[in-house]
């Protein structure tokens, strides 16, 4: 046998012996963390991370903190952002004017405005509006505000308004519901 075989060989017995040995993920366990706001995002495989260190086909504003891409499908896509509402009183404010006036937005329809909760223990109260944005490409979003250590967060989901549903199971719903917060 060949040494260059015998080394293969030696390699793949390697990687079976580590991915098999108990303790030893079989994976890394990938993730979003900011420390600054105070959450972290564990990441599945299907999950494309792009932040302003690492922008991919992206131009980050100084409100966008992260961007959580379906790796199947790139159009869904999930942006952390900041938001200049950082207590309950801003919260029931824009509460208020979403409900009376909506987004002063062309093709824009609104959907639902409601309270929700979120994060891995469904601990993080928030506001959820749903609205459509017509146009050459509908689109369906699903805006979560939130206040966490005085500051305010926005995750701001995105899908094709045709595909919204299936999306929001299958994408949105399973990363909001794994958000952790410190």
């Amino acid at each position: 046998m060949s040494r260059a075989i015998c080394g293969f060989l030696g390699s793949i017995l390697i990687v079976l012996a580590l991915t098999l040995s108990p303790g030893v993920p079989a994976e890394p366990v990938r993730q979003y963390t900011n420390e600054v706001f105070g959450f972290s995002i564990p990441l599945s495989e299907d999950v494309r991370l792009y932040t302003p260190e690492n922008p991919g086909p992206f131009t980050f504003a100084p409100q966008n903190l992260a961007i959580l891409v379906n790796k199947w499908k790139r159009s869904d896509l999930i942006m952390v952002n900041t938001s200049e509402v950082t207590d309950e009183k801003g919260l029931a404010d824009l509460k208020n004017s979403l409900e009376s006036t909506g987004l002063p937005q062309p093709g824009y329809r609104k959907i639902a405005v409601r309270e929700t909760t979120l994060g891995k223990n469904q601990e993080k109260r928030g506001l959820e509006h749903i609205f459509d944005l017509q146009g050459q490409s509908p689109r369906t979003m699903r805006l979560i505000c939130l206040v966490h250590r005085g500051r305010g967060l926005a995750f701001v989901c995105t899908a094709d308004s045709e595909h919204f549903q299936a999306t929001d199971q299958t994408f949105f719903e399973p990363v909001l519901r794994s958000v952790i917060f410190d």
